[in-house]
Parts: C-alpha cells; structure tokens; sequence
C-alpha cells in the first residue's frame, strides 16, 4: 500500500494531529470557499475525519489511551495494482493484531502512544488511521486462520460511508477487514473511462471487466485466499459478478440492497406514464450521454457544495448535525474529482436503473452462500 509522501496520513505519524470539524456548509460564502479550496489534502482530510471516530483500542471492552497497548489497528492507503501509479486502490485495513501486520518491500510506521480524547459518543479528533509506507506495490501477509470481510461501497459514494460500522465489525473475533474504493470512485485513481463496445451486452460486460478485474488484482497482491464479499447497492451488483466469474474466491456473498436483480419489462413505461413522454425522453437522452449527478455538480462550479448539501440534509436527517457536516464535506470532496467510475452507470443500467442485463438471470450460478439484506420485501433467490 502506498500514499503520498506529503500527504496528513503519513506526517501524521508518530505525533498527533488533530482534524477539525468540518465547517458548516451553510452561510452566504460557504460553497464558494469550498470549491476554491478543494484539494487532494482536503480529501484525504475528509476521510480522516470520518473514520478518526474509530475506537479501535479496546481491550476487555474498555477504550484504553494508547495504541500501543491496542490489539485492533486500522490503517488507510492506497494500494498500486500496477507497480506504475496509474491504477490505485483506496483501502482501509482493520486487523485485530496489530503486531502481526506484516508488509513486504515496504515499511510501516506504528504509532506510538497516541493520545486520545474522546467525548461520550466516541468521537476522537486525532486520526486513528496512519499508514506509511515506502514502496510502490506491497503485499500483506494473510494468515489461514484469519477470516477476511471485503466491504465494497455503492454508487457516487466510498469507504467513509460505513464509518458507524466498522467498529462492532471489527470486534467479531478472527476477522480481518477491509473496505475499499472502487477503482474510478471514492479516493481510488481515476483511470479514463473507455469503453470501446457497441452493443449493450458487450458494454457491460467490458463495464463490469473494468471493476471486477482490478478487485481480483487487488485481492491477489494482498494474498487474499478466500473472503466473505459485502457490496452495498452498485457495490453488491459488482460482488455478485466478482463472485461469478471467481467463485473459488468467495467464501460468502453479502448483498446489501442490491441494484441490478430483478428483470422490470413494464418500469421505464411506468416511468413515462408518471412523469410524461417528453421529460422521459430527456432524461433518457441525459441518462445515454452519460450526463451523471457528479458531473452536474463539477457543472455547478462553486454552487456545487450547495447541491451536495441538499442532498445530504436530506438523506442525511436522522445523523447530528456536526454528522451530516462531515459526511457533506467528504461527498463533496470525492465527488468533485475527475469523473471515471461513475460512468458505468449508464452502461449497466438503462434510464431509470433498470440492469441491462439483470441479475436474477445469473445468480442460479453462484458456487457460494449468499446472503441478502434489504429495507424493502423483496423475493429474491438465496442459496444455503
């Protein structure tokens, strides 16, 4: 795994460094300060931010003051597929024994003593996610008795979105996690986006190639064996054609309200009939020019913290509101980079996200367990 040498999360260690809040994103100059401001560091600060509410240092159930006395350690990086810089995986690792975290060709900076304050709701505002290493492409050592849980992120977000999860995840005795940015998405590189296909069936499956292929580069560089593989929404739909395509590799599927299941002939004419042919045709025409929400909001120039700010305080409500802050600055901040990744969508999904080649057509083939997790009754195949 590497990072940038410049970058908080290496000059962060061994001393401490203390992030603060994000601002509010309300207020006559807000948006514009933003804008103006973003930056590869402010990104990477975001990130930290959210996942700096870890309580990783337990021991016997009690937070303890230093990580040095931790058995749980969490680290974030980006991982080089290539050797070349040009393809990065963003991925964070929490391992239950921090002392067994072995990195070859590289070295990795423990923090020592880190003090840490935290109030009643288990914020602490000094990163709890160091990681420094010094060579391109690394390589972490598995052991066969540990157990390993891959996370993997929907559309438009990345791994800071489960930040309220990986806590109790990472107690579960055995486990090692790890969570990523999709390649093209989150803070992982933005390669070009090309795909080269004509017809549909061709485009998604070069679509789904450009993702499931550089997982499996993933998995291999960190001698992965086999894992338990969560994908959440977009994230799901990808894990299920990782699971198909490598089936060896995938102890147990995890699908958390997963796009792209269900085969909907009558949706995009429900569609129409709601909103009217001519907005229909719009939308779709939109939709086929790959004319994405991220893309609107790069448009908006230094309104576009605003549009992300309406999105989140809605979507957001029921979080606090230094919560709902937080979470804004870091989906502005990965949203506002280079477009890649998010322009699968509208090679996997017709206008109104309809699967363009739907899953429940595929998934007799699973080899594995799999799991769904839904909010909505749902009759959906499960195998034991």
């Amino acid at each position: 795994m590497t990072t940038n040498s410049d970058s908080l999360l290496d000059t962060a260690i061994p001393t401490q460094v203390l992030i603060p809040p994000a601002p509010s994103p309300y207020g006559r100059f807000a948006s514009i300060k933003q804008w103006y401001s973003r930056s590869e560091q402010t990104s990477e600060t975001a990130e930290a931010r959210l996942l700096s509410r870890l309580q990783f240092f337990s021991i016997g159930g009690k937070t303890v003051a230093t990580s040095k006395e931790s058995k749980t350690i969490a680290r974030v990086g980006l991982v080089d597929l290539d050797g070349d810089g040009k393809r990065m995986i963003n991925t964070l690792v929490i391992d239950q024994n921090g002392n067994d975290f072995a990195i070859e060709n590289g070295n990795v900076s423990q923090s020592k003593n880190l003090s840490l304050t935290t109030n009643e709701l288990g914020y602490s505002p000094i990163s709890q996610t160091q990681l420094s290493v010094q060579s391109n492409t690394t390589t972490i050592n598995d052991k066969p008795s540990t157990k390993n849980l891959v996370i993997c992120h929907g559309y438009g977000a990345g791994l800071g979105f489960f930040y309220r999860n990986y806590h109790d995840l990472s107690q579960v005795p055995g486990w090692r996690i790890y969570s990523i940015d999709w390649l093209g998405m989150g803070r992982s590189s933005r390669p070009k986006f090309t795909i080269k296909s004509h017809t549909f069936d061709e485009s998604v499956e070069e679509t789904e190639k450009f993702f499931v292929d550089s997982l499996e580069k993933w998995r291999q560089l960190h001698n992965i064996e086999k894992m338990t593989l969560l994908g959440h929404s977009l994230g799901g739909y990808l894990s299920a054609v990782y699971a198909l395509k490598y089936p060896d590799r995938v102890e147990r599927l995890i699908l958390v309200s997963p796009g792209g299941i269900p085969e909907i002939t009558d949706g995009p004419e429900a569609i129409k009939n709601r909103i009217g042919p001519t907005m229909f045709n719009v939308i779709s025409n939109l939709w086929n020019a790959d004319i994405t929400p991220q893309l609107i909001m790069r448009w908006a120039g230094p309104f576009g913290p605003s549009l992300v700010n309406r999105y989140t305080t809605r979507r957001f409500a029921y979080l606090d509101e230094q919560d709902q802050f937080d979470l804004h600055d870091y989906l502005y901040n990965i949203s506002s980079t280079p477009g890649s990744g998010e322009f699968a969508l509208s090679r996997i999904f017709a206008p109104g996200a309809f699967a363009r080649k739907p899953l429940i057509n595929r998934l007799p083939n699973l080899k594995m367990p799999t799991t769904f997790l839904c909010k909505f009754p749902l009759t959906l195949y499960y195998r034991k």
